[in-house]
């Protein structure tokens, strides 16, 4: 299925794979397989940038899907369809 992913806020990751913007021909089925494919697939640097020591979506990161669902740490087994358009950004806090 293709799948787009957008990068917002997350200037480390568009400099390594070369656009804000990428659609992937995805096998996996869920949102945390889809993090891994991109962590896996542009490098150790956008692998350590994503993923905790476990492997899973850094906690300083957020996902939204279709830009309307954002997934919770505990909702990334949330399978995807294609077509959809994944949004992973950097979640700040402050005031």
């Amino acid at each position: 299925m293709k799948i787009t992913v957008d990068f917002l806020s997350l200037p480390n990751i568009v400099k390594k794979v070369g656009s804000k913007t990428i659609v992937l021909d995805f096998s996996g089925t869920t949102v945390n397989d889809l993090v891994r494919e991109v962590a896996g697939k542009y490098g150790s640097d956008v692998q350590k940038f994503l993923l905790d020591e476990g492997g899973n979506l850094d906690m300083h990161l957020g996902v939204a899907i279709n830009r309307q669902d954002w997934i919770r740490q505990n909702e990334m087994d949330r399978p995807l369809r294609d077509g959809d358009r994944v949004t992973i950004l950097m979640l700040v806090a402050g005031g």
